[in-house]
């Protein structure tokens, strides 16, 4: 059985969130939506983006339990903001008709998903460790919305990965931004296999 979504938040405390220097917070830097959201939003868009639909078969890939958190300038917590997140399977290729390499995608693979913050600004999301494609180094897209409001838009990257320093987008941001927008991925066993834990800090000035 998975371990707790408390459980993971807990051991998540251990890890050092980023976006904090010198003791004032740093906005989360935006970034291009990118021409691969979903085309046509899937009827599942539930936070476990690893079973898609009704089906008990999962994707393939590496587990990534992506937990987040969303505060205000004052480090106050936001409760009630949508996330989405949209990404490449296992294979580079996205939920999108245009997308690489799109003849192989993982149809297990639901490629998009929702999760609502949390009173303590809370949010959670069961994925995959995403993949290149050409041109780009692995990523995350996530965007933040109040309503229809698009209060942020970014992409999340894998600290360290060797393809980072090449990427376009990546390059554009500060050093500061690069780290807070680094996922550092931990280990973690489950009773019949490896799965990934990652926790990041979003903030907002609106």
């Amino acid at each position: 059985m998975l371990t707790s979504r408390r459980s993971f938040f807990a051991l998540c405390g251990a890890i050092v969130l980023p976006g904090v220097s010198l003791g004032e917070l740093i906005r989360t830097p935006w970034q291009g939506e990118g021409p691969f959201y979903p085309d046509r939003i899937p009827e599942d868009t539930d936070n476990d983006l690893v079973k898609n639909g009704q089906s008990t078969i999962e994707a393939g890939g590496k587990i990534l339990n992506l937990m987040g958190s969303l505060v205000n300038r004052d480090s106050k917590p936001i409760k009630g903001m949508t996330a989405e997140i949209w990404q490449t399977d296992m294979n580079g290729v996205y939920l999108h008709t245009g997308s690489f390499g799109n003849k192989i995608r993982d149809a297990q693979f639901q490629g998009f998903g929702r999760s609502i913050t949390d009173q303590n600004g809370h949010f959670y999301f069961r994925t995959i460790i995403p993949a290149e494609y050409p041109g780009r180094t692995p990523h995350i897209h996530l965007k933040l919305l109040n309503g229809n409001k698009n209060v942020l838009t970014t992409q999340l990257y894998i600290k360290g990965h060797s393809m980072n320093k090449e990427d376009f987008l990546f390059k554009r941001m500060t050093l500061a931004e690069q780290n807070i927008n680094s996922m550092e991925l931990l280990p973690t066993q489950t009773n019949d296999s490896t799965e990934y834990i990652t926790s990041v800090r979003l903030v907002v000035f609106s």
